[in-house]
């Protein structure tokens, strides 16, 4: 059934919401009343740039859109909602003349930067178009739905800012724009967007201190070269009266890149110093910051100084300037005195003689806070050498291993939480990426509807309505998939730092701040050595009657051959020593005991130096059956389970646990339908104009396939005089 709109009866409830609208000439470029872009038609009016405008009215099933250009467009124009500002995965509205001169409007996509294909399911419809052959001024207005469900194709339209892109042609043959394009924010459902002013704050700079971009790390790829600089909060705030003891908020950051050298920054990242360090299983050490001062320089600098881990922001290629809801800020001292900037410069050609003075400029304030702390929340699925198995190479679609943050993890937060950016980060042969939302049983879908990943366009983006709010108890969960077809298929891409392997690490910002907001996954096996070195004593029988389990054995006999935890943790790297000197050693095993709780008897006999054979042959079953089972195997003679969890999670309580089986998201309801009748103030009659929701083209071998979503239907568009 066809539905029409009447929108001129309806001009009460069409305002201008503009502010500046008027200033910006929204309504007002032609001073006749035959202006093409009425209010009473057009809900909506947003100046993209100098002379160029969008329109659009959403409704309850479709959304108007419209463009207008001032002056000098003498061929095509398009408008595309995209999934992170570039062209991969964008969704391309074309307006142009066909071979017979007459107006279309095409539903195009773009996978790669090449020029955009025509979907099979065309889900636009033209209302109006006009172009004045002298000046260049070009008008047009077209209706599209506001879900379609043809992804990955067609973005859904939710009351949220999304990319938007802009291009232009020289003809009306669809080709390459050249420089006649750009990018913007815009919500298609609501309010235009409006910059806030970071001006009225205070700011510091966290730059470099004009830096050689070389890698000071012997045996590392000299292209890729990591370099940090520490700042001094005290030092900092001297001119803004604040010290570290300070409650300071950060309300926004913007990058600052020294003149010429944005070609070599891959990324920048921004940290505070809690004043302790943690080891590979949690122990906390406290950090001696006598030798530190501001603006000192670690030029060998790939994985972050001990205990500067709290991630507070950061900018990679093509993000945008960030700031925060008027209500949230990002706390900064609180008695952590030392900021760290990590800078990962990219120098492939080894440029020599470039130095740099890039970072990030932090917006604060210092005074009167706002109510709310917000932070950031990170999934590292892979994100340091070692930490996850290569890919393989010459293969489309490579799917690393999935991080889930369980249930039982997200209870620990203390409330729920609101998410206001959803950002992606991987390197060049990244291809998609997402974390997806589990409640009760309910896969809610993905937080930010991304189809194709963009190196080149890596800003934040606001999540989709259903997942804005975050819940204890949750499931979350995060993938990254990787086009390896760059390199051969009989070689590997390593996981790591460097620009040239790869990386899975998506980040949320969200208030309010909680405790537990960074997760990692870790191969449960490599980790697993920190507690034993072969699971496979724990489904063994020991080989001395006194023991029933070879784990049992090999604990009681060789205590630092046990686990890594001794060497790695401790940097033990003396003699061994038998399990009765651990628990009745006295002073010189006491920092052992100290960092292993539960590893001696808890009865008193440790103190007294004094537990009996048969008591430390009791409790080291009970070490074993806990460090079996913290990696879910059964001890011996107890064969119940003797293959260990398949993933891990090492930042939650529970860190390792067999991956769960996700619910399959709900099948898309696309909402409404094309042609729809459509009756404008002043638009002039295009008679006869064929909407064709089907799309006749050429596969590979020539063939010609037509794609049969509906028949082809004639609007026509009815003005009022």
């Amino acid at each position: 059934m066809k539905l029409s709109y009447l929108l001129s009866s309806t001009a009460a409830l069409f305002q201008v919401t503009t502010a500046n609208a008027t200033d910006d000439g929204c309504f007002h470029w032609n001073s006749q009343d035959d202006s093409l872009f009425h209010p009473n038609d057009w809900k909506y009016c947003q100046r993209i740039k100098n002379n160029l405008y969008m329109y659009y009215t959403p409704m309850e099933d479709t959304v108007m859109l419209g463009l207008h250009v001032v002056e000098d467009l003498y061929g095509w124009s398009a408008l595309a909602p995209a999934g992170n500002g570039g062209m991969k995965g964008a969704s391309q509205i074309v307006v142009r003349k066909n071979n017979d001169d007459e107006w279309i409007a095409e539903d195009r996509y773009s996978m790669e930067y090449t020029t955009p294909s025509m979907d099979a399911q065309q889900d636009v419809q033209l209302l109006f178009a006009q172009q004045d052959e002298v000046t260049g001024e070009t008008a047009w207005g077209v209706q599209i739905l506001v879900n379609s469900c043809d992804e990955p194709y067609d973005y859904p339209l939710e009351d949220h800012m999304i990319y938007m892109l802009w291009a232009f042609g020289s003809t009306h043959d669809f080709s390459f724009h050249g420089s006649d394009r750009g990018q913007f924010t815009a919500n298609l459902m609501g309010l235009p967007p409006s910059e806030p002013d970071m001006e009225e704050y205070d700011h510091v700079d966290f730059v470099m201190p004009n830096v050689s971009m070389v890698r000071e790390e012997e045996d590392l790829d000299p292209t890729n070269a990591f370099i940090c600089s520490y700042f001094d909060l005290d030092v900092l705030g001297q001119e803004m009266d604040f010290t570290y003891d300070d409650k300071i908020h950060m309300v926004g950051y913007e990058p600052m890149i020294t003149e010429g050298n944005a070609q070599y920054i891959h990324h920048m990242t921004l940290f505070s110093c809690q004043g302790y360090a943690q080891d590979g299983i949690g122990f906390q050490q406290e950090l001696d910051d006598s030798h530190l001062y501001h603006q000192k320089v670690i030029p060998g600098c790939t994985n972050m100084p001990p205990g500067c881990e709290n991630y507070l922001g950061g900018w990679a290629v093509g993000s945008a300037n960030v700031a925060f809801p008027p209500n949230v800020g990002i706390p900064i001292g609180e008695g952590q005195r030392w900021l760290v900037i990590q800078m990962h410069y990219y120098n492939p050609g080894m440029t020599e003689g470039v130095y740099d003075s890039s970072g990030l400029r932090a917006h604060l304030l210092t005074k009167n806070l706002r109510p709310i702390d917000a932070g950031v929340m990170s999934f590292a699925a892979g994100v340091r050498t070692g930490q996850h198995p290569p890919l393989p190479g010459g293969q489309k679609d490579v799917a690393m291993e999935t991080l889930y943050v369980e249930p039982d993890c997200t209870m620990g937060w203390s409330e729920p939480l609101t998410v206001f950016s959803v950002q992606h980060h991987s390197h060049f042969m990244g291809s998609h990426q997402e974390i997806s939302v589990e409640r009760d049983g309910i896969n809610l879908g993905t937080m930010r509807k991304e189809y194709v990943y963009d190196y080149n366009h890596q800003s934040g983006v606001e999540p989709n309505n259903v997942v804005r709010t975050l819940l204890p108890g949750d499931r979350l969960v995060a993938s990254c998939h990787f086009d390896t077809t760059s390199v051969l298929a009989n070689s590997t891409v390593q996981i790591g730092e460097e620009s040239n392997k790869e990386m899975c690490f998506p980040t949320l910002l969200y208030y309010p701040k909680q405790e537990l907001t960074t997760f990692a996954y870790v191969p449960t096996t490599s980790y697993s050595q920190l507690y034993i070195t072969d699971l496979e004593w724990c489904s063994q029988s020991s080989s001395e009657k006194d023991f029933e389990s070879k784990c049992a054995e090999q604990l009681y006999i060789d205590v630092p051959g046990f686990s890594q935890f001794f060497a790695s943790s401790l940097g033990y790297d003396g003699p061994s020593f038998d399990y009765p000197t651990l628990c009745n050693g006295g002073g010189l095993t006491a920092k052992v005991r100290s960092m292993s709780p539960g590893i001696c008897p808890d009865n008193g006999c440790t103190e007294t130096q004094s537990c009996s054979e048969e008591e430390l042959r009791e409790w080291v079953e009970g070490v074993c059956e806990f460090n079996c089972g913290k990696f879910g195997l059964t001890l011996y003679p107890d064969l119940s389970r003797t293959e260990p969890y398949n993933t891990a999670n090492i930042a939650c309580p529970n860190s390792f646990f067999d991956a769960p089986t996700l619910a399959e998201p709900a099948a898309c309801q696309a909402k409404g339908s094309l042609p729809q009748r459509i009756e404008l103030t002043n638009a002039e009659a295009l008679e006869d104009v064929a909407f064709v929701p089907e799309y006749t083209y050429q596969d590979s071998s020539g063939a010609s396939l037509i794609w049969n979503s509906f028949a082809v239907l004639c609007l026509f568009i009815v003005f009022l005089v």
